[in-house]
């Protein structure tokens, strides 16, 4: 039996058949490959996650176009066709690799999105966190944004959705912020939503753990320049006794928290001390 993907048709248990088009063959739909039988027995869960690992590994070490099904089957130890139980295509796999990368970027941000804190807060809370989630999964990242567009636009608006989900997340934080009073009300939420994701998503490519920086140093940093690019400006007077909090997170690759190194909030938030009590006096 023939079975149409996105990119041409295969018989089932073999291997890629020639393109079809034109052979009055159903099409079937793409994403994870559906099974040869309906009594046959789903793909063992671990195997399928170590398979997602294992792609997104040689898809950031060659890049989707020079990678194969057969570099990822040699890492599995297994073969190229049994691959076919669990995917019908490449390009099939790479969905798969993304839409997990995007799924779980997504909700990291989302839950600190949530919480319980200001918008403002929140929001430098979510830059902190993004760029963290960024820099402890460097080659999930790379994939994600190197590759998404190597894949159909529909397949391409099937995981990011058409708002954008990612840039919703900010957008909506900015403007909870303008109607808390803490964000100007002359900024555009969706360019601002876009300036921080676009130099917040550009980290991966120049972080190196164990550097100068600590990916949490780095989100800190990030965090009060957007801050102090859209706060009002008596917001940001209150913001600074929260950033001490934030800048201290779970230990990262450098290790120089731990070593004892101050971080730039804890420094920014000392030195705003002063300055409000010599406010408070004139």
């Amino acid at each position: 039996m023939l079975r149409v993907t996105g990119a041409g048709c295969w018989r089932a248990g073999t291997k890629q058949a020639d393109d079809c088009k034109g052979r009055g063959v159903m099409r079937q739909p793409t994403g994870r490959a559906q099974r040869r039988g309906g009594g046959e027995r789903k793909p063992r869960e671990e195997r399928w996650s170590e398979l997602i690992e294992v792609a997104t590994d040689v898809f950031y070490e060659k890049g989707y176009e020079a990678a194969s099904l057969q570099d990822i089957a040699d890492r599995l130890g297994m073969l190229k066709g049994s691959l076919y139980y669990y995917i019908q295509s490449k390009e099939d796999l790479l969905y798969d690799v993304i839409h997990s990368v995007h799924a779980e970027g997504l909700a990291n941000i989302e839950a600190l999105a949530a919480g319980e804190d200001d918008a403002l807060q929140r929001l430098r809370s979510v830059i902190i966190g993004h760029i963290d989630h960024e820099c402890r999964n460097m080659a999930k990242t790379a994939v994600f944004l190197h590759e998404l567009q190597a894949l159909a636009p529909e397949r391409q608006a099937e995981i990011i959705g058409d708002e954008h989900a990612y840039r919703r997340v900010f957008s909506d934080l900015i403007q909870a912020g303008q109607a808390e009073g803490l964000i100007r009300a002359d900024v555009s939420p969706k360019l601002a939503a876009l300036g921080i994701l676009g130099s917040v998503n550009w980290v991966y490519r120049w972080f190196r753990p164990g550097g100068e920086f600590t990916a949490r140093e780095i989100g800190a940093q990030f965090a009060d320049l957007a801050v102090r690019g859209l706060a009002e400006s008596a917001a940001l007077a209150r913001s600074a006794e929260g950033q001490e909090k934030l800048a201290e997170g779970p230990g990262d690759e450098s290790g120089a928290v731990a070593a004892g190194r101050k971080s730039p909030a804890k420094t920014r938030a000392a030195a705003a001390k002063p300055a409000r009590r010599r406010a408070k006096t004139a």
